[in-house]
């Protein structure tokens, strides 16, 4: 990793996903039992965790990021046990049907093969389990798509790999989730381009 990626854009990332908290906060509330959160980044989402949750494992490929999960760990004093490791969402080391919630906060827009991250958490999920993601991804509206798509060359650079144009609503269908509860929808502080979410629980059939 670079020193931008190392140190600079881990404090860029933190500040702009506060925009996001609440929606987050909501979210990440619904997670229950066994959680793994993909793409756990400084640790910012660990306060969030209810007390239906039993244990949080948490991988980010950033191993910088993660040093500072590691001190939100201490500081937050969970009742569940939270791990942090150095992991790829590609390549999930754990066991089929382990899961009863997956997480992934504004991470698939930035994952370089996102389908195979999406059979990976597919896998890994028990059947009646969810997925709880909250994704930036591509406009439905033509004139919002055109803009996106002209930005994209530029912005994945400055932004370590994040797309604005992933459809991830049909990356995650073709992974065999069904979007259950979750929903397309555009948030008001955002500017276009990067204000249109996917949002909600997304459901491995049993």
């Amino acid at each position: 990793m670079s020193f931008y990626e190392d140190k600079i854009f881990p404090f860029f990332m933190e500040k702009a996903t506060k925009t996001f908290r609440r929606e987050i906060a909501e979210l990440i509330a619904q997670a229950e039992g066994r959680v793994l959160e993909i793409g756990a980044g400084t640790g910012a989402n660990l306060g969030f965790y209810s007390a239906a949750v039993t244990e949080v494992i948490g991988i980010e490929p950033v191993a910088a990021m993660l040093e500072k999960a590691q001190r939100v760990v201490q500081q937050t004093g969970h009742d569940f046990p939270v791990q942090l490791q150095v992991g790829d969402a590609r390549a999930l080391p754990f066991e089929d049907d382990s899961f009863d919630s997956v997480v992934a906060c504004l991470v698939f827009c930035t994952i370089p093969d996102p389908e195979k991250a999406a059979a990976e958490a597919f896998r890994v999920l028990k059947p009646g389990g969810t997925l709880l993601a909250l994704e930036h991804v591509l406009s439905e509206r033509r004139w919002v798509q055109r803009l996106q798509k002209g930005m994209n060359p530029a912005w994945k650079h400055l932004a370590c790999g994040c797309q604005l144009t992933r459809d991830t609503a049909s990356i995650f269908r073709g992974a065999g989730f069904r979007l259950h509860k979750a929903s397309h929808r555009r948030h008001p502080k955002l500017p276009a381009f990067a204000g249109e979410l996917l949002d909600g629980a997304l459901l491995k059939p049993s």
